[in-house]
């Protein structure tokens, strides 16, 4: 019986050698420097600077490596591969990019831009949510981000706009028993700011939702007004989804934005690379929108 050799099956796409392909992303990592040069002497030294920088930091990095991962698999023909790294270099390249974040910020913070913090009038008290404060490790409250936050309570009582200030927020975790929840932490700030004690109240809630609960039990039981008038102090992208629990919760306050982080912003070809801070930002507001949907 004979047996005849099995056929191979010749390739119907071969792959170009490797080497054609680092000669091939070396033309456009050169294409791209020679791009962002251009733009650089446009601005000058300091935005070549600007540009280099960016570039050499993690995120630059990564972004640089997405772009080299993708070219590298479509020219290798691994298209479903490629597809899945293109649509990663595009999440990360919008993401991280200012434009994006700073239109996805002011879409939340639009309905507040207006309010005009010296013209509100008394108030029975002001509400200051957890997370605009942190601790150092030697346990020395200070200003986070959001510290904005803190700083717009003390404005309001030392301009006689308000008597008494409610700071909410604990830490689910605490590494050791002296670590301070962001409420004393916000409490040590305004004391130093000249704020009595007596004037400040500290409430617990280790998300926005739990310090809605805690001011449903205590403003009924300590603010005897028919109808009470207090503020709510947040960070102006935050203001909506902090209204939406309260009212849920039954109570009606005042909004008072602080911390915005959207604004105008003036063209930069630096960036187009994705930044760490912008990315955040982009998480940011998406946690809000995804709050939204969940109700929470």
């Amino acid at each position: 019986m004979n047996s005849r050799p099995a056929k191979s099956i010749p390739d119907p796409l071969p792959r170009p050698p490797l080497n054609l392909h680092w000669k091939s992303l070396a033309g456009l990592l050169l294409t791209g420097f020679l791009i962002f040069l251009i733009f650089g002497l446009l601005g000058g030294i300091t935005m070549i600077e600007k540009i280099l920088t960016t570039l050499v930091m993690p995120v630059g990095l990564v972004w640089l490596g997405l772009i080299a991962t993708t070219y590298l698999l479509f020219n290798s023909r691994q298209w479903l591969l490629g597809i899945f790294s293109l649509c990663c270099l595009l999440i990360f390249t919008l993401g991280g990019n200012k434009f994006v974040s700073n239109y996805l910020a002011h879409s939340l913070e639009a309905p507040f831009t207006q309010i005009d913090i010296a013209q509100i009038p008394p108030l029975d008290a002001v509400i200051v949510l957890g997370g605009g404060t942190s601790s150092t490790y030697n346990n020395r409250a200070q200003l986070g981000m959001a510290g904005d936050r803190v700083a717009t309570a003390a404005r309001l009582y030392h301009s006689g706009q308000v008597k008494k200030i409610i700071c909410t927020g604990s830490q689910s975790f605490r590494a050791t028993p002296e670590d301070l929840h962001p409420r004393e932490e916000a409490r040590l700030i305004l004391a130093e700011f000249g704020i009595p004690l007596d004037a400040i109240i500290l409430l617990e809630g280790e998300n926005t939702s739990q310090e809605m609960n805690s001011l449903k039990s205590w403003i009924p039981e300590n603010i005897k007004s028919p109808k009470p008038r207090i503020g709510l102090i947040t960070s102006a992208w935050h203001l909506k989804r902090a209204q939406r629990l309260a009212n849920s919760n039954g109570l009606d306050f005042e909004p008072i934005p602080s911390n915005f982080i959207s604004g105008p912003i003036n063209l930069s070809p630096h960036w187009i690379v994705p930044s760490g801070d912008d990315l955040a930002t982009t998480g940011r507001i998406f946690k809000e929108y995804l709050a939204a949907i969940v109700n929470r």
